[in-house]
């Protein structure tokens, strides 16, 4: 029987389920040790945004650190610990993210998502 692989939307659940609350580093440090887990810092920050936009975690502390960026700690917001909105966070902030890459067509938005038309022009 094969098992479903989790996603990192859900690895990230996880962590924040053990933990309480979490800081995108501490997450990344976490999810790396992970032999599956192919991402970057970047991509855990931009996990982290699309979570704080869809409204399954926000701010709880800032902690002063050794750097000049303080860390900023997140929490989930109470009643989203179950959401299925976790499988894929970054997928329900864009909905054409989860169709492959965009295709241009000189001159106009045309296969580029709903979210990206207001403004966006495809030209040069």
């Amino acid at each position: 029987m094969a098992t479903e692989r989790l996603t990192t939307g859900q690895r990230l659940w996880g962590i924040f389920s053990e933990l309480g609350e979490v800081n995108p580093w501490g997450a990344y440090s976490i999810l790396k040790r992970h032999p599956s887990f192919r991402g970057s810092y970047g991509h855990v920050l931009k996990l982290f945004y699309a979570c704080r936009e869809i409204g399954l975690i926000k701010f709880s502390r800032e902690e002063e650190s050794t750097t000049p960026i303080a860390k900023r700690y997140h929490r989930i917001v109470p009643g989203y610990e179950q959401d299925p909105r976790w499988r894929s966070p970054h997928a329900e902030l864009y909905p054409s993210a989860s169709q492959g890459g965009l295709y241009y067509i000189k001159g106009t938005s045309q296969g580029r998502g709903e979210e990206y038309e207001a403004g966006v022009s495809a030209t040069r």
